[in-house]
């Protein structure tokens, strides 16, 4: 999300969507991607790419045009722009390890191993560090951007199939996703848990607000929206749960607080995808926009 637009990476494309009118436009060179990281002050994107495999694209978006194929690690997934070093930290998730890049230079920095397993989302703190989540050990890995190495792991005690990942600038807390049902909250200068919350099934992303504190949670699996308030890390509270449709489990926040989510109707009759998730039914993509 950037400037009012929100980029959904498709399978042949991305579609790109402003969000106060809902005009729908098309980049066509983006191609197989998992996300698309804006770089501020910029006309560029990033994606972690699914094909070609071991591959980070940087697009122009002012041209529709490929600008560079960088190398990256095994299945790179997850990806965050970090402001403090103004480059892309894109965790490879068979690879063990994070692919630093910078966009505007169009190199790779630094190949920053993590170990411990599949990756899955990182975010960064914009001070000069960049967490990203080990998804089987349910850790947290935390990377110095300056020496572009792991410093640290937080263990988080009964998280398992740890997914989503976010930062709180405000109250300085991680908050993560875990498969088994719970979200751990996380003095992020520490690791120390402050709070354990239960939340719904299949959860992936976590969508953090920063102008409301709260951090949204979809859970695909069970068709629920968790909104967890963070503001104070004393008082980790569970405001809502919201049904939602099928299948949507990631998303973007925009600067007014609404959540935009991709969501899709399950196709019984196709083998399930990657993660064991059901396979989406052509025909039914849709945009669900979440308002206060």
């Amino acid at each position: 999300m950037s400037k009012g637009l929100v980029y959904w990476v498709r399978d042949t494309h991305t579609d790109v969507i402003e969000a106060k009118t809902g005009k729908l436009s098309i980049l066509g060179s983006t191609g197989n991607g998992h996300m698309a990281v804006v770089v501020p002050g910029t006309t560029l994107i990033v994606i972690p790419m699914r094909d070609p495999v071991k591959t980070s694209r940087i697009v122009d978006t002012a041209t529709d045009k490929v600008v560079a194929d960088l190398p990256s690690g095994d299945a790179p997934d997850g990806a965050v722009y970090d402001s403090f070093s103004k480059h892309v930290f894109v965790a490879n998730h068979n690879g063990g390890d994070v692919t630093e890049i910078d966009p505007v230079a169009k190199t790779v920095v630094a190949t920053i191993s993590v170990g411990g397993g599949k990756l899955e989302f990182p975010d960064s703190d914009g001070a000069g560090k960049v967490f990203v989540n080990v998804q089987a050990a349910g850790e947290v890995a935390v990377i110095d951007v300056k020496t572009h190495t792991l410093v640290t792991k937080y263990k988080m005690k009964g998280c398992e199939d740890a997914s989503g990942l976010a930062y709180a600038a405000k109250s300085k807390l991680l908050i993560a996703s875990c498969g088994n049902g719970v979200a751990k909250v996380l003095i992020a200068e520490t690791g120390v848990e402050v709070a354990s919350i239960p939340i719904g099934a299949g959860p992936d992303a976590v969508i953090y607000d920063p102008l409301h504190q709260v951090a949204f949670i979809p859970c695909g699996e069970s068709g629920t929206l968790e909104i967890l308030s963070v503001a104070d890390p004393k008082k980790i509270v569970k405001l809502q749960t919201i049904k939602t449709p099928p299948l949507a489990r990631t998303g973007a926040i925009d600067t007014q607080g609404r959540l935009y989510m991709m969501a899709a109707i399950p196709d019984p009759t196709k083998p399930k995808g990657g993660g064991g998730r059901p396979t989406p039914k052509d025909g039914t993509f849709e945009m669900v926009v979440i308002g206060r």
